[in-house]
């Protein structure tokens, strides 16, 4: 039972991602004018492919109680696209010039080292993480928990200078015509989830690997984690959807404050 209702979960998260990524890529082509809003959407269905991707391989192969090592690097390999991507996304929702040529080498050349070393290390060691602390395994991961840990306070820091720099800037009056005071308090709000996404997305991520450090072989703690999972992946469907709603005031003031405008 314990089991059937872990796979039942694998897939129903699967699915559940796999219909918000569909949302969000068909309905792309109505912001065909906003290029940031637009590729956000696409990197974040990619998110939601990607972690769909690993819960249907956990499904199909059962590695969580036949090889502990290869479901480690499967869900480190998802959590660390994931991270990238999210950062990609969401960091340029909030200052558009963001994402150069250089973040985006840097980044994949990160990523491509971490998904190498993950799968070296499950391959050469094959045995529990928490019986062997100091294997091949833990020392790949810290490239997932530096890089990840690098991208969110990245995110953060820019999260509340933007903020900040948009708090500043005056509303109604002489200020442009979209910039009303209600368009400036629902663009902080919007801004506001997208923080409270990455908060979720962390805890999410922090509490999986605490599990998995404690629980490498059992598979009623991953059932609950799967509910979280879709909680926590449903609200960032919530929170870049909405945006939408509020796209062009978004996109004008977040290029404003970056210019330094009204400020």
């Amino acid at each position: 039972m314990e089991q059937l209702l872990y796979d039942t979960m694998l897939y129903l998260a699967a699915g559940i991602n796999l219909m918000m990524a569909f949302v969000l890529a068909y309905g792309n082509y109505e912001y065909h004018y906003y290029d940031v809003y637009r590729r956000a959407r696409l990197l974040s269905a990619a998110v939601f492919v990607a972690f769909a991707a690993g819960f249907l391989l956990h499904a199909q192969f059962q590695w969580r109680t036949l090889w502990p090592a290869g479901a480690t690097a499967l869900s480190v390999s998802y959590f660390h696209i994931g991270a990238v991507f999210f950062g990609w996304s969401h960091t340029s929702l909030i200052r558009p010039n963001y994402l150069t040529q250089r973040i985006v080498f840097r980044d994949i050349l990160i990523l491509c080292a971490g998904l190498a070393a993950y799968w070296i290390a499950a391959i050469d060691d094959e045995s529990s993480i928490i019986q062997y602390p100091l294997t091949i395994m833990n020392g790949a991961l810290c490239i997932f928990f530096l890089h990840a840990g690098y991208i969110a306070l990245n995110f953060y820091r820019t999260y509340y200078r933007v903020r900040r720099d948009i708090e500043r800037m005056p509303a109604g009056g002489d200020a442009p015509r979209w910039w009303t005071p209600e368009a400036k308090r629902n663009v902080l709000l919007r801004h506001h989830s997208f923080a409270l996404g990455c908060h979720l997305i962390i805890l999410f991520g922090l509490g999986s690997g605490v599990i998995t450090a404690c629980f490498p072989t059992q598979t009623w703690p991953y059932t609950m984690l799967l509910v979280a999972a879709i909680v926590v992946f449903t609200y960032i469907f919530y929170a870049i959807f909405e945006y939408g709603a509020i796209i062009e005031a978004g996109t004008n003031a977040t290029e404003d404050a970056e210019d330094g405008r009204y400020v």
